[in-house]
């Protein structure tokens, strides 16, 4: 029970050779693209909604801090291009998320906001690169649910034991914020976990990282070092979370397995 949680890591590293043939098959950037057909009218509306916020930041912010601003403007989008994909079963999220966690990962560790930069690192490694590969990301990706009180009580554990590690890890560092880096990145690696494997209740996660990054940025922006692009980002991640448990093609409300 315990080791299908993480099955889908050990079926992408067991087949790499075979599933990284797939990512550059003839068409296969084509069919990418056009997993941004068919999506809801709120996603949509979303997307160009924060890219009219992203413009808005670039602009204010370019003259100060050019290649900064660059950096978030684009990571920004894409983070809101991954979010949305995910909430509409695409495949085209893996890459979005990828591309966009190395922006906000360099923007993040500019400003000093070390959390939201482990964070995104903690994406790259446990999520985009295995979402790229795994077939069941690219190929009429089915929701799943927990089963019982059991499936709640594992990825709990789960949590608390990667928060243990990572907290452990970074004692050992110069981090002035360990408590805080560690929880961030613990959240991330569970919510990796549950979305490889294409649980809803990964929302459950998601909804509250996106208000304890919101409230991170915030303290960064206070402290002189904050970027409006990236707040911006998340907060329309926190609206994205509310269509994953409201909307009638969101997660929640879509027939689920089992």
């Amino acid at each position: 029970m315990v080791q299908k949680m993480f099955e889908r890591y050990v079926d992408v590293v067991t087949h790499l050779p075979q599933y990284s043939k797939n990512v550059f098959k003839k068409g296969y950037f084509k069919w990418l693209i056009s997993q941004m057909k068919g999506w809801g009218h709120f996603s949509y509306g979303l997307l160009a909604f924060n890219f009219i916020l992203q413009l808005i930041s670039l602009f204010q912010s370019f003259a100060n801090s050019p290649w900064t601003s660059l950096i978030a403007f684009v990571g920004g989008n894409l983070s809101v291009a991954c979010v949305l994909g995910i909430s509409n079963r695409s495949a085209i999220q893996g890459w979005a998320g990828l591309f966009s966690a190395v922006c906000i990962a360099t923007t993040a560790g500019i400003a000093h906001n070390y959390a939201n930069m482990w964070e995104q690192i903690g994406y790259i490694i446990f999520l985009d690169i295995f979402c790229i590969l795994d077939p069941k990301w690219n190929e009429d990706i089915q929701v799943e649910k927990f089963k019982g009180l059991f499936d709640w009580i594992k990825y709990i554990a789960f949590f608390f034991v990667a928060w243990a590690a990572t907290y452990f890890i970074f004692s050992m560092t110069n981090d002035p914020r360990v408590f805080l880096d560690s929880l961030t990145l613990a959240m991330a690696i569970t919510g990796s976990l549950l979305e490889l494997n294409r649980k809803r209740e990964q929302y459950y996660v998601w909804t509250i990282s996106s208000v304890f990054t919101i409230a991170l940025w915030f303290q960064t922006m206070l402290q002189g070092d904050g970027n409006f692009a990236l707040i911006f980002s998340y907060s329309v991640f926190f609206l994205n979370d509310m269509y994953a448990f409201f909307s009638q093609r969101g997660w929640f409300r879509i027939e689920a397995k089992h």
